[in-house]
This record gives structure tokens, sequence and C-alpha cells, in this order.
């Protein structure tokens, strides 16, 4: 990517005022509701850089963007256009290594993420600046497609075979939460007290997880279950919950960065355009977390009770 993006105040008013309307960048501070708080994250920005994570969706789209030269669907060459538009403009740096662990776990393969990590850093060296404003802008809905090497990266030390402990953890959460939801006789409120009593008897409390169960056991609106959730094949359960677990994953591994943000030199933002992923999020960086959000969705008396069942 070339070092030198030139703009005008049209095209930067451009870029900013579509990334606050699509919700795509995250922080709990700066960004709760994918709307940059342009105070905060200036004043951040002067004590220490980004660096953009990005979910895997956008990272399928720019890999084949590239490959290929264009993409069906024009809001999503615009999407990427406008996150490596946005990404130079203030000079954050992009991580696609939880996208990359997502795909090369699911095939067991470190040599697959190390190609992936290898096709993702010749995509950033391949294009100018200029051409990913004129994308963003809808002005360039075809690129000059690039042939990767498929070599794989070297001096990497990262497992991205592995899925990891955050991963692992919301796999068994999510399988015992869709045994929860499958069953018809117990009330929202008893499902998620359950939920809650086995997460703090077997892992450790992840708030994200307990927000995502306490709206999928309510029926909130895009919360969806596991796919497969309700069949009679337990193959396709478990299949299901390893696909979804990738969201909660993100989001853990993500928060462990942010909340120890004084030991590390940079900080972590994330970028996603997922439905599921944003509403997760939103609900749980609200102004009273998962305590709002319990007050929200469920009856007064049933909120009081499980409030001291959890301040116990």
């Amino acid at each position: 990517m070339d070092s030198f993006l030139i703009v005008d105040d049209e095209d930067m008013n451009f870029i900013w005022n579509t990334i606050q309307e699509q919700q795509i960048i995250f922080h709990p501070d700066i960004a709760p509701e994918g709307k940059i708080d342009y105070a905060k994250f200036f004043a951040s920005k002067k004590k220490k850089p980004f660096i953009l994570f990005i979910d895997r969706n956008i990272l399928s789209s720019l890999l084949k963007f590239c490959e290929r030269g264009s993409l069906k669907n024009k809001g999503e060459s615009q999407l990427i256009g406008l996150i490596m538009t946005w990404a130079e403009m203030n000079d954050t740096a992009i991580s696609a290594g939880l996208a990359i662990q997502e795909r090369a776990s699911q095939l067991h393969s470190q040599e697959e993420g190390l190609i992936e990590l290898q096709k993702f850093l010749e995509a950033f060296d391949s294009y100018p600046g200029q051409m990913w404003l004129r994308v963003a802008e809808g002005r360039l809905t075809e690129i000059p497609p690039i042939t990767y090497s498929q070599k794989p990266a070297h001096n990497i030390t990262a497992d991205y075979a592995s899925g990891g402990d955050h991963y692992d953890m919301a796999v068994a959460s999510l399988l015992h939460a869709v045994r929860l939801y499958r069953n018809t006789t117990m009330s929202p409120a008893d499902k998620a007290r359950e939920f809650f009593q086995w997460t703090y008897d077997h892992l450790l409390v992840g708030e994200y997880l307990l927000v995502y169960v306490a709206m999928l056991f309510t029926g909130q609106e895009n919360i969806n279950a596991p796919k497969h959730a309700n069949s009679d094949d337990l193959e396709k359960i478990i299949s299901g919950c390893k696909n979804q677990a990738w969201d909660i994953a993100y989001l853990t591994n993500w928060s462990t960065l942010y909340s120890n943000s004084e030991e590390y030199n940079e900080e972590f933002l994330f970028a996603t355009n997922d439905i599921l992923l944003k509403r997760i999020f939103i609900n749980k960086n609200g102004p009273y977390g998962l305590n709002g959000l319990l007050f929200d969705i469920f009856p007064k008396k049933e909120y009081n009770q499980l409030m001291d069942f959890l301040s116990q």
C-alpha cells in the first residue's frame, strides 16, 4: 500500500460519516455503539497507535476482491474500500490474526493459516491507498486482480491451527446453552439462572457470552441460536456450536487486550458488519452493561430474582 493518501475535506467527511453511519468499528470506551467518539479517539491516538482487528467476513471479502478483481455485491466491495481507506487515513494498522485463526483451526492446519496470512500481506502491498478511496466512494468497482504466491508467511510464532482457550470455552458454553434453549419446560429466567450457575461452576465468567444467552433465551430480535440447534443429529448440533463459538471468541479474545490496555503499547479496535456481533457488543457495553440488559428484557420480578441470584 502506498505511504501517501491524498484526501480533501469532502473525501474525509465522506469516509468518517459513512464509518459512523454503518457502525462497523467498535471499542468499549471510544465506540461502544459503533459510533466513534471523536474527542476520545484523537486523545487516545496521541498516546498510542491503534490496531484494528477485522472479522472473518471482512477478511474473506478482502482476499476474494483482490483475487477476482470484483465482487458481485457492490456494497461489499465498498465496505472493504471504506475500512482500508479509514485505516490508512488514521495511521491504523489492520490485524487479521483472529480471522486467520478461525479458518486455520477449522482446517487443523498451521500451514493454511500461514498461507492466508501471506495472502493478506500481499493484498496490502499490491494497491495504493488512493485506489481504496475510489472503491469506498463507489467510483471504482473493479480493481486489477492479483495472483497470490501461495507461499506461507515466514518467521511467525502464532499458532493459528489451535482455536485457543477462548474458543474452547465458547464451544462448551454454547452446547450447554443449546441444551437449555431446547428445553420447553423452563422459563427464560430459569434458563438464564441455570446457565449462569453452570458457567460459574465450570468456566471463567465472560459477560459477552452471558449477554448472548440472555438475549437468546428471551427471543430478542436478530439473536439466533447456533445453526442446527433444533436438529436431532448431534454432529450437526456440535458443528453449529463450533461455528457460532467464533463470534464469542472474537469478542472475548479482544476483550483481554483492551481491558488491560496499560500493558500494551497499542490500543485495539474491532471491525465487523455482523449483526449478531454488533448486538452482543452494544448490549454488553451499554451504560449499565449486563445489568441494564437484564433489566430491559426480563419482567421486574424476574429481574430482581436474577440480580439476587447473581449477587450471591
